[in-house]
């Protein structure tokens, strides 16, 4: 009898366990920004409200050439994850500005191929972004500086002056910043 009690403890133990760390996707990105299942969170965003945010993103922490860099889809995990919880994808108004070492993310499908040999794993991810209404932004300065042609911009992306140009009007506009750097 002890021992049906310990593994029924067990296995209840184990299922609380899976259910803990239950992953995600969607409801705004299907493909991108899978999000662990928090029960009853302590702490959440309105539902009604609408949030600005801008996302400041200066480092790849990607491992090689070719890899999503996962600051960008933590921008996919930010949607899903509050729209998982109620706020709708109109409520939350989301702009991303690219400098720095992640600015080859930016460079279009053929001429990322050409320059590294290898897919753009960000391509799909941005184009998502920007089909939900996320701006995409490159800092010019940082493009340039790279060696980047205009020409081979990803179309799903703007080109701003600077990313300080970007930082500066969104936040004068009531964004909130999130800085990966």
């Amino acid at each position: 009898m002890k021992r049906i009690i310990a593994l029924l403890f067990l296995l209840s133990f184990s299922s609380i366990n899976a259910q803990e760390t239950a992953t995600k996707m969607g409801p705004i990105l299907e493909d991108f920004g899978q999000v662990f299942q928090i029960e009853n969170p302590e702490l959440l965003l309105d539902k009604d409200k609408v949030y600005k945010v801008i996302f400041d993103i200066y480092t790849d922490p990607s491992k090689k050439e070719g890899q999503i860099n996962p600051l960008l889809n933590t921008v996919a995990r930010y949607l899903n994850m509050h729209a998982q919880h109620g706020v709708s994808a109109e409520n939350m108004k989301t702009v991303i500005i690219l400098h720095g070492a992640p600015t080859k993310s930016t460079l279009n499908a053929t001429a990322y191929k050409k320059k590294y040999s290898t897919e753009n794993s960000n391509t799909e991810l941005m184009s998502a972004l920007n089909n939900v209404g996320v701006e995409i932004f490159v800092c010019g300065q940082s493009y340039l500086a790279s060696g980047f042609e205009l020409e081979d911009k990803s179309s799903d992306v703007k080109l701003a002056l600077s990313a300080l140009t970007a930082l500066v009007k969104f936040q004068s506009e009531g964004y909130e910043l999130i800085s990966f750097n």
